[in-house]
Protein backbone atom coordinates (compact mmCIF):
# COMPACT_ATOMS: atom_id res chain seq x y z
CA UNK A 1 0.00 0.00 0.00
CA UNK A 2 1.16 3.83 -0.81
CA UNK A 3 2.77 5.48 1.96
CA UNK A 4 0.46 9.27 2.57
CA UNK A 5 2.18 11.75 1.31
CA UNK A 6 3.43 13.89 3.94
CA UNK A 7 2.13 17.84 4.25
CA UNK A 8 5.27 20.01 4.41
CA UNK A 9 6.26 23.64 4.05
CA UNK A 10 8.06 24.74 0.57
CA UNK A 11 11.46 26.71 1.75
CA UNK A 12 9.27 30.09 1.24
CA UNK A 13 6.51 28.98 2.83
CA UNK A 14 8.97 28.34 5.51
CA UNK A 15 10.67 31.47 5.48
CA UNK A 16 7.15 33.85 5.61
CA UNK A 17 5.89 31.76 8.78
CA UNK A 18 9.49 32.23 10.55
CA UNK A 19 8.48 36.33 9.69
CA UNK A 20 5.61 36.12 11.36
CA UNK A 21 6.39 36.12 15.19
CA UNK A 22 7.28 39.87 16.77
CA UNK A 23 10.50 39.30 18.03
CA UNK A 24 10.20 42.60 19.84
CA UNK A 25 8.34 41.23 22.46
CA UNK A 26 9.09 38.11 25.11
CA UNK A 27 6.51 35.80 23.42
CA UNK A 28 7.66 36.30 19.94
CA UNK A 29 10.97 35.69 20.43
CA UNK A 30 10.34 32.35 22.37
CA UNK A 31 8.25 31.28 19.11
CA UNK A 32 10.22 32.64 16.52
CA UNK A 33 13.21 30.10 18.77
CA UNK A 34 10.48 27.30 18.84
CA UNK A 35 9.61 27.41 15.11
CA UNK A 36 12.89 27.84 14.04
CA UNK A 37 14.55 25.33 15.89
CA UNK A 38 11.32 22.93 14.45
CA UNK A 39 12.04 23.70 11.13
CA UNK A 40 15.57 23.92 11.21
CA UNK A 41 16.53 20.78 13.05
CA UNK A 42 13.41 18.15 12.60
CA UNK A 43 12.67 18.74 16.23
CA UNK A 44 10.16 16.31 17.44
CA UNK A 45 7.10 17.97 19.98
CA UNK A 46 7.95 16.37 23.16
CA UNK A 47 12.03 16.30 22.08
CA UNK A 48 11.49 20.37 21.92
CA UNK A 49 9.13 20.28 25.11
CA UNK A 50 12.41 18.28 26.99
CA UNK A 51 14.83 20.50 25.73
CA UNK A 52 16.75 21.59 28.64
CA UNK A 53 19.40 24.71 28.77
CA UNK A 54 22.21 22.25 28.70
CA UNK A 55 20.89 20.76 25.62
CA UNK A 56 23.00 23.63 24.02
CA UNK A 57 26.63 23.02 23.21
CA UNK A 58 28.29 25.41 22.44
CA UNK A 59 31.69 24.64 21.39
CA UNK A 60 35.02 26.18 19.99
CA UNK A 61 33.96 26.02 16.31
CA UNK A 62 30.74 24.77 16.32
CA UNK A 63 26.71 24.78 18.16
CA UNK A 64 24.91 21.97 18.78
CA UNK A 65 21.53 20.50 19.87
CA UNK A 66 22.53 17.06 22.55
CA UNK A 67 18.75 15.63 22.15
CA UNK A 68 17.42 12.34 23.77
CA UNK A 69 14.65 11.04 21.64
CA UNK A 70 12.64 8.24 20.33
CA UNK A 71 13.73 5.30 21.42
CA UNK A 72 16.17 6.38 24.42
CA UNK A 73 18.41 7.27 21.26
CA UNK A 74 20.85 10.42 22.09
CA UNK A 75 21.62 12.23 18.68
CA UNK A 76 23.42 15.79 18.08
CA UNK A 77 22.08 17.99 15.51
CA UNK A 78 24.10 21.09 14.39
CA UNK A 79 22.83 24.60 14.38
CA UNK A 80 24.60 26.99 12.32
CA UNK A 81 21.79 29.88 11.79
CA UNK A 82 23.62 32.56 13.10
CA UNK A 83 19.80 34.75 13.70
CA UNK A 84 18.58 31.99 15.78
CA UNK A 85 21.28 31.65 17.81
CA UNK A 86 21.06 35.03 18.23
CA UNK A 87 17.77 35.42 18.96
CA UNK A 88 18.44 31.89 21.38
CA UNK A 89 21.01 34.21 23.25
CA UNK A 90 18.51 37.59 23.77
CA UNK A 91 15.42 34.78 24.56
CA UNK A 92 17.62 33.50 27.58
CA UNK A 93 18.61 37.26 28.61
CA UNK A 94 15.20 37.83 28.84
CA UNK A 95 14.21 34.80 30.84
CA UNK A 96 16.71 35.27 32.85
CA UNK A 97 15.11 32.40 35.28
CA UNK A 98 17.52 29.67 35.61
CA UNK A 99 20.95 29.65 33.88
CA UNK A 100 21.32 25.49 35.41
CA UNK A 101 21.87 23.14 32.53
CA UNK A 102 18.67 21.66 33.81
CA UNK A 103 16.68 24.23 33.67
CA UNK A 104 13.72 24.40 30.81
CA UNK A 105 14.56 25.96 27.50
CA UNK A 106 11.30 27.27 26.96
CA UNK A 107 9.23 28.26 29.49
CA UNK A 108 4.73 28.75 29.58
CA UNK A 109 5.48 32.62 30.04
CA UNK A 110 2.21 32.65 31.99
CA UNK A 111 4.44 30.69 34.72
CA UNK A 112 7.23 33.04 34.86
CA UNK A 113 6.35 34.03 38.30
CA UNK A 114 9.58 33.73 40.84
CA UNK A 115 10.24 29.93 42.46
CA UNK A 116 7.14 28.35 39.80
CA UNK A 117 8.21 28.46 36.05
CA UNK A 118 6.73 25.99 33.96
CA UNK A 119 8.55 24.47 30.75
CA UNK A 120 6.48 24.98 27.70
CA UNK A 121 3.89 22.27 26.75
CA UNK A 122 2.78 20.50 24.05
CA UNK A 123 -0.28 22.17 23.82
CA UNK A 124 1.08 25.81 23.40
CA UNK A 125 3.55 24.28 20.64
CA UNK A 126 0.30 22.49 18.92
CA UNK A 127 -1.48 26.64 19.67
CA UNK A 128 1.15 28.30 18.23
CA UNK A 129 1.98 26.50 14.70
CA UNK A 130 -1.55 27.06 12.99
CA UNK A 131 -1.43 30.28 14.38
CA UNK A 132 1.60 31.70 12.59
CA UNK A 133 0.46 30.13 9.17
CA UNK A 134 -2.82 31.54 9.31
CA UNK A 135 -0.85 35.08 10.25
CA UNK A 136 1.49 33.75 7.13
CA UNK A 137 -1.48 33.12 4.93
CA UNK A 138 -0.62 29.73 4.30
CA UNK A 139 -3.85 27.22 4.32
CA UNK A 140 -2.12 23.94 4.46
CA UNK A 141 -3.09 21.82 7.56
CA UNK A 142 0.76 22.01 9.02
CA UNK A 143 0.99 20.76 12.72
CA UNK A 144 3.92 20.50 14.68
CA UNK A 145 4.99 17.21 13.35
CA UNK A 146 4.39 18.57 10.10
CA UNK A 147 7.86 21.04 10.45
CA UNK A 148 9.77 17.83 11.19
CA UNK A 149 8.56 16.54 7.55
CA UNK A 150 9.57 20.44 6.47
CA UNK A 151 13.13 19.65 7.79
CA UNK A 152 13.68 16.26 6.75
CA UNK A 153 12.18 17.35 3.01
CA UNK A 154 13.97 20.44 2.48
CA UNK A 155 17.08 19.09 3.69
CA UNK A 156 17.04 15.87 1.59
CA UNK A 157 15.63 18.24 -1.57
CA UNK A 158 18.40 20.47 -0.82
CA UNK A 159 21.10 17.36 -1.85
CA UNK A 160 22.13 15.58 1.78
CA UNK A 161 22.50 11.96 1.24
CA UNK A 162 19.88 9.96 3.51
CA UNK A 163 21.95 8.06 5.80
CA UNK A 164 23.17 11.53 6.77
CA UNK A 165 19.65 13.03 6.99
CA UNK A 166 18.60 9.71 8.59
CA UNK A 167 20.91 10.32 11.65
CA UNK A 168 19.45 13.94 12.31
CA UNK A 169 16.07 12.30 12.19
CA UNK A 170 17.10 9.98 14.77
CA UNK A 171 15.44 7.18 12.49
CA UNK A 172 16.73 3.75 13.34
CA UNK A 173 16.33 2.38 9.62
CA UNK A 174 16.96 4.37 6.52
CA UNK A 175 13.26 3.58 4.55
CA UNK A 176 11.70 5.72 6.81
CA UNK A 177 13.65 9.02 5.80
CA UNK A 178 13.62 7.61 2.22
CA UNK A 179 9.59 8.30 2.65
CA UNK A 180 10.31 12.28 2.36
CA UNK A 181 11.56 12.39 -0.97
CA UNK A 182 8.49 13.79 -2.59
CA UNK A 183 8.80 14.25 -6.32
CA UNK A 184 7.23 17.35 -7.35
CA UNK A 185 6.15 18.19 -10.78
CA UNK A 186 9.03 20.88 -11.19
CA UNK A 187 11.75 18.62 -10.32
CA UNK A 188 10.54 16.12 -12.87
CA UNK A 189 10.51 18.79 -15.49
CA UNK A 190 14.20 19.25 -14.48
CA UNK A 191 15.19 16.09 -14.84
CA UNK A 192 14.06 15.48 -18.24
CA UNK A 193 15.61 18.89 -19.33
CA UNK A 194 18.82 17.39 -17.75
CA UNK A 195 18.34 14.29 -19.71
CA UNK A 196 17.58 16.38 -23.13
CA UNK A 197 20.07 15.32 -25.75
Amino acid sequence: MKNKLKEFLTKDEASNVLRQPNQRTLEGLRDYCILSLMIQTGLRRAELCNLKRGSLIIGDNDVHLQIFGKGMKWRSIPISDTNLLKCLGRYFKKVRNNNSPEAPMFYNLRSLTPGNPQPITWATVRYLVPKYLRMAGIHKRITPHSLRHTFLTLTLQAGADLGTVRDLAGHSNVSVTSTYLHTTEERKKEAIERLRL
